[in-house]
């Protein structure tokens, strides 16, 4: 029987530096990796992803909804893996505000844009950066299909026109 594991998370930028998450080495699910800001999609949030997104940057950052400006669903990824299939929506934001709060996922950092590609991050999200590096200036919704064989992982990019 398939399940599905419905996520949000958000890139918040401040100038030119974005929120990034160092998780911690006793989580479950990508320990030690840097991340975006997000989580678990809670009962009655599954019509509007953005709810749950806001809802994670304030739980886990303490920047509230009026601290943020321009956020978007940038992408909307889909990955199976074994009987799950994980569907994550990510915004890209601004924030007016570097004051955060400690974070129980892990350790919360400014860090320049530039310095991303750098950091060892999950190869789903890297695939994601890559792209949205590439493609920054093109509006819209973009879905990302993420598929694994013989140790080799792709996405198969697409566009959502509204």
């Amino acid at each position: 029987m398939i399940s599905v594991r419905t996520m949000t998370g958000a890139f918040l930028f401040h100038h030119e530096d974005v929120l990034l998450l160092k998780r911690s080495e006793h989580k479950k699910i990508a320990p030690g990796l840097w991340s975006c800001v997000g989580g678990h999609v809670e009962e009655g949030e599954y019509k509007n992803p953005e709810v749950s997104c806001l809802r994670e940057i304030m739980e886990e950052t303490g920047i509230a909804e009026d601290q943020i400006e321009n956020l978007k669903l940038r992408y909307i990824l889909l990955r199976q893996k074994g009987t799950e299939i994980n569907q994550h929506y990510i915004f890209f934001g601004e924030s007016k505000t570097r004051n955060i709060v400690k974070c129980n996922e892990g350790e919360l950092h400014w860090i320049s844009f530039r310095e991303i590609m750098k950091l060892e991050t999950s190869f789903t999200l890297r695939f994601m950066l890559k792209h949205y590096i590439e493609h920054r200036e093109v509006e819209g919704i973009w879905t990302g299909t993420i598929s694994s064989d013989n140790n080799k992982e792709e996405v198969v990019w697409g566009r959502l026109l509204g």
